[in-house]
């Protein structure tokens, strides 16, 4: 349907307001001692004066959309320059928007007193030691190969295991070496690689049914020693012979390659210190494969015990 333009728009509406159908559309108009006659109750002026107000502002929006519209009214005539008078500036625009201006801050210095600007200025936090989480242990603080000491399983592993169900060792009076023997050759050095093998090898003994980590002590490729089980008790590295024994492991598959240097050395130095600290002879250092029947710790590694035996005290 076409658009209407104002003034149909304008008859249609005042129709149904006052005066007849006939009027509306354009029939003979009431005298005005006629419409003092009909004595206009207040309600009806108020909705007349509603209805005169609403007209006024039908007539704005009928220019303005003739305007958008190509600067045509909807009969085709060229529309006037001339606009309604106070809503639009001299250049034919709306004026612009005022907005509320934010009120700015009071300066600190000149309009408060000192002792309340001292109060409002930040203060720096104090953080007790208490609140201070465990800081964690730098990848410094790990030895690049052995110097004399272990590092701390909790270096590599969180896991506590149930010390109720484990045997204590008591005084140990031997020590068995062996290989880790998984199906694969692990020659990496990294702190992080290192780690990741140790997790490794707890979760499979783990699911083996053993308690925890089968050995005491183990020896990573670049020759550092970390801590295993807890000396306290007795491991499970060599079946009918964990009584009093201590387990070292030495990373890697040594029927598959060959211990790296660092770890020959650091085995030799640490069986040394071992022996020291808990007087066991030089005859009661073994291999897995002199106390039961199997390959452990590879032809590689057992190749080097002979050596390794004749300089231990």
């Amino acid at each position: 349907m076409r658009e209407r333009d104002a003034t149909s728009i304008t008859a249609d509406t005042a129709a149904p307001v006052g005066g007849s159908q006939r009027e509306a559309r354009g029939g003979p108009s009431v005298g005005a001692a006629e419409l003092f006659d009909r004595a206009l109750s207040p309600s009806a002026i108020a909705r007349r004066g509603f209805i005169l107000t609403s007209l006024g502002l039908l007539a704005a929006c009928a220019s303005t959309g003739s305007t958008q519209s190509g600067g045509r009214t909807a009969s085709g005539s060229q529309r006037s320059d001339r606009l309604p008078e106070g809503l639009w500036t001299s250049e034919g625009k709306l004026p612009p928007q005022r907005w509320a201006q934010p009120v700015q801050p009071a300066s600190r210095s000149d309009d408060v007193p000192p002792a309340v600007a001292r109060a409002l200025e930040p203060k720096n936090a104090t953080v007790r030691a208490t609140d201070k989480p465990a800081p964690a242990a730098p990848a410094s603080a790990i030895p690049k190969t052995f110097d004399g000491k272990v590092i701390a399983r909790s270096q590599w592993t969180s896991f506590r295991p149930d010390v109720k169900e484990m045997d204590p060792l008591g005084r140990p009076n031997r020590i068995t070496v062996h290989h880790t023997g998984n199906p694969y050759t692990f020659s990496d050095t990294s702190i992080a690689d290192v780690k990741d093998e140790l997790r490794h090898v707890l979760t499979g003994q783990q699911g083996a049914g053993h308690k925890d980590l089968a050995y005491h002590f183990v020896i990573d490729p670049a020759g550092r020693v970390w801590a295993g089980r807890d000396l306290r008790y007795e491991g499970r590295h060599t079946r009918g012979e964990n009584e009093r024994n201590i387990g070292i492991m030495v990373l890697g598959n040594f029927e598959l390659q060959r211990p790296s240097q660092a770890q020959v050395i650091t085995l030799e130095k640490f069986l040394k210190q071992l022996q020291a600290q808990h007087k066991i002879k030089r005859g009661s250092v073994y291999t897995h494969k002199e106390l039961t029947a199997n390959l452990c710790p590879g032809k590689s590694l057992q190749s080097h015990m002979g050596k390794i035996r004749s300089r231990l005290a």
